[in-house]
C-alpha cells in the first residue's frame, strides 16, 4: 500500500491565489478543532482545495474498507485455526485412548508371560525333585542333577 501524499502537497498553495496553511498541523486539524480554520473558510478564504479534501475522504474510505476486510480475514483465520485445534484435540484424544488400550493389553500379555515362566520354572523344579528321588543311583542322572543344581543355584541368586 502506497503512503498517502504529504499534507503540504494537498494544501491549497497552488495557482488559485489562496494562501496555504501556516503549518501542516493546522492543515491536518479536524473540522471544528481550530476556530481560525472555520472562520477563514466562512469568510471565503479556504485553506484546503476541494480536490484535496475529496482525496482525503476517498483515502479514508479506502482505509476503512481495508481495515474492515482485514478484520473479517482475521476472524475467518481465527475460525479456521479454532477448527484445526479442535480437530487435533480430537485426534489426540483418540490416540491417547488407543495407546491406553494398547498399554493395558501389553500389561496383560506381560503378566501372562510372567505366569507362564513361573509355571514352567515350578514344573522343572518339580521334575528335578522327582528325578532326584527316583534316579539318584544312576551316575548320568546324578551328574545331570548336579549341573542343574548349580544352574538353578546361580539363577535363583540373580
Amino acid at each position: 500500500m502506497a503512503p498517502p501524499p504529504p499534507l503540504a502537497a494537498l494544501a491549497g498553495s497552488g495557482g488559485s491565489g489562496s494562501p496555504g496553511p501556516a503549518s501542516p498541523v493546522q492543515a491536518a486539524a479536524p473540522r471544528g478543532a481550530a476556530s481560525t480554520g472555520a472562520a477563514s473558510s466562512v469568510s471565503g478564504h479556504s485553506e484546503f482545495r476541494p480536490e484535496a479534501m475529496q482525496e482525503l475522504r476517498d483515502s479514508k474510505q479506502e482505509l476503512i474498507l481495508k481495515v474492515q476486510a482485514m478484520k473479517k480475514e482475521l476472524a475467518d483465520w481465527r475460525g479456521r485455526i479454532t477448527q484445526q485445534v479442535e480437530a487435533y484435540r480430537g485426534d489426540l484424544a483418540g490416540l491417547q485412548a488407543a495407546l491406553t488400550t494398547e498399554m493395558a493389553g501389553l500389561r496383560g500379555d506381560l503378566a501372562g508371560v510372567k505366569a507362564t515362566v513361573r509355571a514352567q520354572l515350578e514344573a522343572s523344579e518339580a521334575a528335578l525333585g522327582t528325578l532326584r528321588s527316583t534316579g539318584a543311583a544312576d551316575p548320568p542322572t546324578r551328574s545331570a542333577l548336579a549341573a542343574a543344581a548349580e544352574g538353578s543355584g546361580r539363577g535363583g541368586a540373580a
